[in-house]
């Protein structure tokens, strides 16, 4: 078939879905002639596992997909964590310390199938509607110990500030990114979508060329791993110069201008 051995990963917010954070029907139609014709799709993003299956029941995943910025490894089709990888213990007081230096800051903590609200924030109620999930508001002592996630809510400046703190303790442990501007993301210290894709390309020998695109920091190693990057031209500066491809701005249905890019690779027989 057309796009046997092919494979894309795509990042959902500011990538995939438009800026109303809407799957748009060319997209969908894209990627169901993509698999359709053998191609492999899957979403590499931030958001928790449940958010294909209640959000997005209409994408046609047929692999394995990553998912908490590759903190997991999740086969949507059988229900089936594949891979996962928990940040370490002992951290409440370090972040409680952070919520006591910035009180206008939220905090959000991720666990399997579970969103607890150690602060609350209007931008946690927006983001956990948007995946369709209620947070439990709940206090140190109730959360349970395995965390994916977490992720610090507020105004970007000051969020900037909480990466400066946390970078400057040096730790070995954990790493801090931004997914969007109003999140600040919290995950352990080997967990990335790129290594995520590296270790799902390492599993699948079959896979003969990987697209990845994306938008935004967490979507860097990805873009460099796989066997073609491609960001939107929303994306990070410093995205864009690591990709091989820029397209259009995520208003503009990305997935088309992807298949038009492997089409090319196909006809020059790369």
């Amino acid at each position: 078939m057309k796009y046997d051995g092919i494979v894309i990963y795509s990042d959902l917010d500011g990538t995939l879905l438009d800026p109303q954070r809407r799957l748009s029907p060319e997209n969908v139609k894209a990627i169901s002639y993509f698999v359709e014709e053998g191609g492999r799709f899957g979403v590499a993003t931030g958001r928790m596992e449940q958010t294909t299956r209640l959000k997005f029941p209409e994408l046609p995943i047929n692999i394995p997909s990553i998912f908490f910025n590759g903190a997991l490894i999740y086969d949507t089709h059988k229900d089936q964590r594949l891979k996962g990888q928990f940040l370490p213990q002992g951290l409440p007081p370090l972040f409680q310390k952070i919520l006591d230096h910035y009180p206008d800051i939220g905090l959000e903590i991720n666990t399997p199938g579970r969103a607890y609200i150690l602060r609350s924030h209007e931008i946690i109620g927006i983001q956990l509607a948007r995946e369709g999930l209620t947070g439990i508001e709940a206090c140190w002592e109730e959360v349970p110990p395995d965390w994916y996630k977490v992720i610090f809510v507020g105004d970007h400046e000051t969020l900037v500030k909480v990466k400066a703190e946390v970078d400057s303790l040096n730790r070995t442990d954990i790493t801090i990114m931004f997914s969007e501007t109003e999140l600040l993301d919290v995950m352990a210290r080997d967990v990335s979508k790129g290594k995520a894709l590296a270790q799902l390309m390492e599993a699948h020998k079959e896979w003969r060329t990987v697209f990845a695109v994306g938008d935004n920091d967490n979507d860097y190693e990805m873009i460099q791993k796989a066997h073609v990057g491609i960001a939107v031209a929303n994306a990070r500066p410093s995205l864009k110069e690591a990709a091989q491809h820029v397209i259009d701005h995520h208003s503009v249905p990305c997935m088309p201008q992807v298949l038009k890019i492997i089409d090319t690779y196909l006809s020059t027989g790369r």
